[in-house]
């Protein structure tokens, strides 16, 4: 019998791993991911040297793998979420470790059942964000807690532990809170069983004890100043402000039902199931250490007790003594894993008692069966399902672009959720014809192509809109507008023509940051029209691509300051290096300008690297 239950595992384990394969190879890349690879792992940036605001999109570990893979296999969606991948075979192997030896082995089958069939936590199995590295690796973690309860305390389990719960840390901050309470509890064995065993075992408690704390204090020594320069730069602005049930409890189980239409009834009693069986667990671990009739199973039961109650407390205290926002849905889904792993083990250490307990993991393991068949799709994922369609509509796009010539490229209107997913699709397969997109607040009909979210489209006025497609899985519309305007009479032209100078190129290397450029005032002959856009060209040569990290600015400015700054990155149009290519940026006049202002077009070199250029021309482009 146990033979045929883990010829099962294995099978549900191979479905599953080739279940999140098969989404990592052919998902449409997801806004975050889109954001990790555009600004820091084509840039092959291990660690920012200044803190920007979306700078906690950058999760270290998941970024660090990323550049390598790139390195060696090339970009794709595949290739950057293999770092998640290889993360769910870790959890895959580990769970099962962790509850292989319970007596019941249908309570094996079902145990492993509840905590591999979650299809919010799958989801990120399948992308390339920080958050499934750092399930995989906690729960390797943990599987090497439990093993230094059951191993009679050895060093190396408990080492192991830390190790892999640095590692975790290191994958996505959020598992500081883990990583610390993890360590506690280590270090609180350790320190007791050197204090109360015999001189003989003192050395192996000693050992753990430095050990550990070296490898706890090296973390921090990493975490904490990183942390501390992404709250000082605003990027930890992901979470709530409205108490830990709310924001923490309420949203990770409303995304583990998945939005699947469930009565509302059943997401309350999810929330009561939580609580029962946290005291549950508790009582049960109390009364036998009460009684003098703890094992090795139920101290580690205690263990996963203490493991969400401090985590829970840890980021109690991180929110009101330092300010910082409260765990949200994907970043609390950490809790989910432990609690499976304390439900479970509570299920085992009863059904010691009575063999009918095992009934509640048949019945759990049931439930979980029919949701995730109720929630498999090959298509999206649900926390970035309005990406879903971005790589169809590209595909779509091409079937029926018209590329005004005035300007080398044309301009899609999107909210948003999709502009780095465009931008990624526009680096990665060379879609230089598509101007680097932006996120709009409302529809604009001056775009040559709109590409909306369903709330987007029901706010403009429809019959002004030719639609191309809708998508069924997403409701997104793709057109374009019926009355484009002509914008083709030249009322500005500027150019800069270096090969006429004695160099023949304009080099900008590390001692130039604002590179030769165009600079206008607008004047009152210009401005009424309202409707206009300027184009930026030029001709350049990067000798090194990985260090072509240079922008094309446009910005408009008046005594008080920028109020539109609009950057696209001159990697995105190279292929080769030490080869002359021509790259187009254009963007609309928004209707706020006015004469006086100033309009700037230019090169950013922020980070002092090289690029040549033969020629630079500037149009503002109107009505004719």
């Amino acid at each position: 019998m146990t033979r045929h239950i883990n010829k099962f595992i294995f099978g549900i384990a191979t479905f599953l791993f080739a279940y999140t394969t098969y989404r990592a190879a052919v998902l449409s890349i997801t806004w975050d991911e889109a954001f990790s690879y555009l600004q820091f792992v084509r840039h092959e940036i291990f660690i920012p040297e200044k803190y920007e605001m979306m700078d906690a999109n950058n999760h270290f570990l998941n970024t660090w793998l990323n550049i390598y893979f790139v390195k060696w296999f090339g970009v794709s969606e595949l290739v950057l979420r293999l770092p998640s991948l290889i993360a769910h075979l870790l959890f895959l192997f580990f769970s099962y470790k962790l509850i292989k030896n319970f007596d019941n082995k249908w309570l094996v089958l079902a145990s492993f059942l509840i905590i591999n069939l979650n299809p919010y936590i799958l989801d990120f199995f399948s992308l390339s964000r920080g958050y499934g590295p750092s399930l995989g690796l906690m729960m390797t973690s943990i599987y090497f807690l439990y093993a230094y309860f059951v191993n009679e305390f050895k060093s190396k389990d408990a080492i192991y532990c830390c190790l892999f719960g640095a590692l975790a840390t290191l994958a996505n901050f959020v598992l500081l809170n883990y990583f610390i309470v993890a360590f506690g509890i280590v270090l609180l064995i350790a320190g007791y069983s050197y204090i109360k065993n015999a001189k003989e075992d003192s050395r192996k408690h000693l050992t753990t004890i430095i050990i550990s704390i070296a490898i706890v204090f090296l973390s921090l020594w990493f975490f904490i100043p990183n942390a501390l320069k992404l709250k000082e730069a605003g990027a930890l602005f992901y979470g709530g402000n409205n108490g830990f049930w709310t924001d923490t409890i309420c949203t990770i189980t409303e995304r583990c039902f998945y939005e699947l239409p469930y009565p509302h009834i059943f997401e309350q009693a999810a929330k009561g199931f939580l609580f029962v069986v946290l005291i549950a667990s508790s009582v049960f671990v109390a009364y036998k250490v009460f009684k003098k009739r703890t094992t090795h199973s139920s101290l580690f039961l205690g263990a996963l007790i203490s493991l969400i109650f401090l985590c829970a407390l840890s980021t109690l205290v991180q929110h009101y003594f330092l300010g910082t926002l409260l765990l949200i849905d994907r970043t609390a889904m950490f809790f989910v894993v432990l609690f499976n792993l304390t439900l479970v083990f509570l299920i085992n250490e009863l059904a010691k008692q009575n063999k009918k307990a095992g009934f509640f993991a048949l019945i759990a393991s049931a439930f979980v069966v029919f949701h995730f068949v109720w929630a498999f799709n090959l298509h999206y994922v649900f926390e970035w399902k309005s990406n879903a369609d971005v790589k169809q509509m590209l595909t779509d796009l091409k079937k029926v672009v018209e590329i005004p010539k005035e300007k080398m490229n044309v301009d899609i209107c999107i909210p948003l959720s999709f502009d780095q997913s465009i931008n990624y699709y526009r680096a990665v397969d060379n879609l230089y014809w598509i101007n680097t997109v932006e996120r709009n607040a409302t529809a604009n009909f001056l775009f040559d192509y709109l590409y909306l979210e369903p709330k987007e489209f029901t706010s403009i006025n429809t019959d002004s809109m030719i639609v191309f497609k809708r998508y069924p899985i997403t409701g997104n519309i793709f057109g374009k507008p019926k009355d484009l305007p002509n914008l083709t009479k030249v009322c500005i032209l500027q150019e800069h023509d270096f090969t006429k100078t004695a160099s023949g190129v304009y080099t900008i290397d590390e001692k130039v940051e604002y590179a030769q450029g165009f600079s206008y005032i607008i004047n009152d002959s210009i401005t009424p029209g309202k409707i206009a856009q300027v184009v930026f060209k030029a001709q350049v040569l990067a000798p090194d691509i990985k260090q072509c990290d240079l922008g094309i600015i446009i910005s408009l400015e008046n005594k008080n300051g920028a109020y539109k700054w609009k950057r696209a990155y001159i990697q995105d149009y190279i292929k080769n290096a030490d080869e002359w290519v021509d790259v187009s940026y254009t963007s609309l006049i928004p209707e706020e300008a006015l004469a006086g202002d100033e309009l700037k077009c230019y090169i950013w070199n922020q980070n002092k690297h090289k690029l040549l250029v033969k020629k630079m021309e500037f149009k503002w482009l109107s009505k004719p």
